[in-house]
């Protein structure tokens, strides 16, 4: 279960995404953004953008925590967790010529993103917001997605994309690497 903090970078992040889409975005573009957004933060930073678990599914890198919130939007389902409750009434999800299109319902809390979540995810936006969908989903069928597709295909069940490897396959240096190894054990270990 991920902290109130964790959710509160997610939703900002994701309604910061969506405000600069004032039409809404399909779930491909959203959640393309958000993977490209995260691996690039990782290759310069060494730490995520946030802490979103991306899983392995057909048309690449899926934000579990954000899809779970948009299903729910569209079946009028509500969670237990008053943050999650809150992140559900912060998104809506509308149907457009048989499409889900994600729109934003508040306004991001810009305390959330530091200059270097916006600078990383505005690059982001800029270079994909244009690219046709499916274009998008190959994109994304980087070498993370691809080892962790393997562990899906083979045991029926998501696969999460770990953070290392995302960061390997954006092209993160070998000391950034360890950076990260580094701070997943700190976090595996300590918290």
């Amino acid at each position: 279960m991920k902290t109130t903090d964790q959710i509160l970078k997610i939703k900002a992040t994701v309604l910061y995404i969506l405000g600069q889409m004032p039409q809404g975005m399909d779930y491909i573009h959203l959640f393309k953004i958000l993977y490209f957004a995260q691996q690039k933060h990782l290759v310069t930073y060494g730490m995520p953008l946030m802490e979103d678990t991306f899983c392995a599914r057909k048309h690449g890198p899926v934000p579990t925590l954000t899809y779970k919130v948009l299903k729910a939007s569209e079946s009028g389902q509500s969670f237990d967790q008053q943050e999650m409750q809150d992140y559900l009434k912060a998104v809506k999800v509308e149907l457009r010529d048989g499409h889900q299109i994600v729109l934003a319902a508040q306004e991001p809390d810009m305390d959330e993103l530091s200059k270097s979540d916006v600078r990383v995810i505005d690059e982001c936006i800029a270079r994909l917001r244009d690219m046709e969908p499916f274009d998008l989903s190959d994109l994304s069928h980087d070498k993370a997605w691809l080892k962790a597709k393997r562990t899906a295909d083979r045991t029926g069940e998501d696969a999460k994309i770990p953070m290392y490897d995302i960061a390997d396959a954006g092209g993160a240096t070998k000391e950034m690497l360890g950076v990260i190894r580094e701070r997943q054990w700190i976090e595996r270990h300590i918290n």
